[in-house]
C-alpha cells in the first residue's frame, strides 16, 4: 500500500480562488438583483450592446426635450396669463371712455383718466413679465426689460406739439374742433407709437426684439414660443392710454374731448384685437407643443421597454444565485479557516 500526500497550502490555495472568484460573481449577481439589468453590458450583450447604447442615447435626448419643453411651456402659459390681463384692461379702459363719450363732467373725466393710468401701468408691469429669469415679452432679447415708461416725456412732447399745432390753425386750444384735434392725433401722437419710434434706442420704450423665440420642440419640429412688446396691439394699448392722459390734461372744448374720446376708443379695440391675435397664435404654438410632448411620452416609453428586454435579467433567478454564492462563500471561509488550524504540534 502507497500512501498519498496531500499539501494544505496547495488546499488553502485553491479555496483563496474559489473565494476571490465566488466574491467577483457574488458582486455581479447583486448588483443584478437590485437594478434587474446586466452588470457588464459589454459582456452580457457582446455586439448587441451597440443597440443598448443607441437606445440609451435615443431616451437621453427624449429625456432632454420633454425637460426643455416643459420651460417652453412655462413661458407660454405666462405669456398667456399676461396677455389675458392686458385683454381685460384694454375692454375696462374702453367701457370707461364710452362713458365719457356719453358725459363729460368732472367725475367720468377723473375715472377715465385714472383708468388711463391705471392701464399704462399695468402694460408696463406686464410686459415685464419674466420666467426663470428670462422676460417673456422680450423676444429674442430675452435678458433686456423689455419697456421703460416714457410717458412723462411723451406727455411733455404732446402738449408742447398742441400748442405749437392750435398756434399753426390760429386759434387757442380750447377752440380746437374735434376735427382738428383728430387731425392733430393721428397726424403727430400716432406716428410716436409706430414701431420705429416705439423700439428707437434713444427715446423709444421698448428693448424688445421684434423677433419671436424659436424652440426645438422634436427632433425635427420647431415653434414660435414667446411674443414681443413690439406687438400692435401693446403699442395701441399704450397709445389709448396716453391719447387721454395727455389730451383730457389740456383745456379742450366739448367737442375735442368727445373726438378724443373716440379716437382712443378706436385705439384701445384696436389694441385688444392684437392682444387676441398674440393669444391666438402663441395657442397654436401651446397645441403643437402639447401634441409634441404626447409623442414624446409614447417614444421614451417604447424605448425604455425595448431597453429593458434587451438589458434585463430574471430578478428571481438573480437572487438565488447571491443566496448560492453566499452558502459557497460562508463554506470555502469554514474549510480555509480549519486548514489554517492544522499543525503537527497538535499530533506530536
Amino acid at each position: 500500500m502507497k500512501a498519498s500526500f496531500v499539501s494544505s497550502s496547495a488546499m488553502q490555495s485553491t479555496l483563496r480562488l474559489t473565494i476571490s472568484q465566488s466574491q467577483t460573481k457574488l458582486l455581479q449577481a447583486s448588483t443584478e438583483a437590485a437594478t434587474g439589468v446586466y452588470s457588464d453590458i459589454g459582456v452580457s450583450l457582446g455586439s448587441g450592446a451597440a443597440k443598448s447604447v443607441n437606445l440609451t442615447n435615443a431616451i437621453s435626448l427624449t429625456d432632454a426635450l420633454t425637460a426643455s419643453n416643459s420651460i417652453v411651456g412655462l413661458r407660454m402659459d405666462a405669456s398667456q396669463t399676461a396677455l389675458s390681463s392686458l385683454k381685460d384692461a384694454g375692454d375696462t379702459l374702453v367701457s370707461n371712455l364710452t362713458a365719457l363719450q356719453a358725459g363729460q363732467d368732472s367725475t367720468s373725466v377723473a375715472v377715465a383718466l385714472q383708468a388711463a393710468n391705471d392701464t399704462l401701468s399695468q402694460l408696463i408691469s406686464t410686459a415685464n413679465t419674466s420666467v426663470n429669469g428670462e422676460f417673456v415679452f422680450a423676444g429674442t432679447n430675452i435678458d433686456e426689460t423689455p419697456l421703460t415708461d416714457q410717458s412723462a416725456t411723451v406727455t411733455a412732447a404732446i402738449s408742447s406739439a398742441l400748442s405749437d399745432y392750435a398756434t399753426s390753425l390760429g386759434k387757442p386750444v380750447n377752440e380746437l374742433s374735434g376735427d382738428e384735434i383728430t387731425s392733430f392725433i393721428t397726424g403727430t401722437i400716432e406716428p410716436m407709437f409706430s414701431e420705429s419710434a416705439w423700439t428707437d434706442p434713444a427715446s423709444g420704450w421698448s428693448s424688445a426684439s421684434s423677433n419671436s423665440m424659436t424652440s426645438r420642440i422634436s427632433e425635427n419640429e420647431t415653434i414660435s414660443s414667446s411674443t414681443s412688446a413690439n406687438s400692435e396691439g401693446m403699442r395701441y394699448l399704450a397709445l389709448a392710454s396716453v391719447v387721454i392722459s395727455s389730451l383730457f390734461g389740456q383745456d379742450l372744448g366739448s367737442d375735442a374731448k368727445s373726438a378724443v374720446a373716440s379716437k382712443a376708443i378706436g385705439y384701445a379695440s384696436q389694441a385688444t384685437s392684437g392682444i387676441v391675435t398674440q393669444q391666438s397664435q402663441l395657442g397654436l404654438s401651446q397645441e403643437r407643443l402639447e401634441k409634441a410632448n404626447d409623442a414624446l411620452d409614447a417614444r421614451s416609453t417604447l424605448y425604455q421597454g425595448n431597453l429593458v428586454d434587451l438589458q434585463g435579467v430574471d430578478v428571481y433567478e438573480a437572487s438565488t444565485l447571491v443566496n448560492q454564492l453566499q452558502t459557497q462563500l460562508e463554506t470555502a471561509y469554514t474549510l480555509v479557516s480549519k486548514l489554517q488550524q492544522l499543525s503537527l504540534v497538535n499530533y506530536l
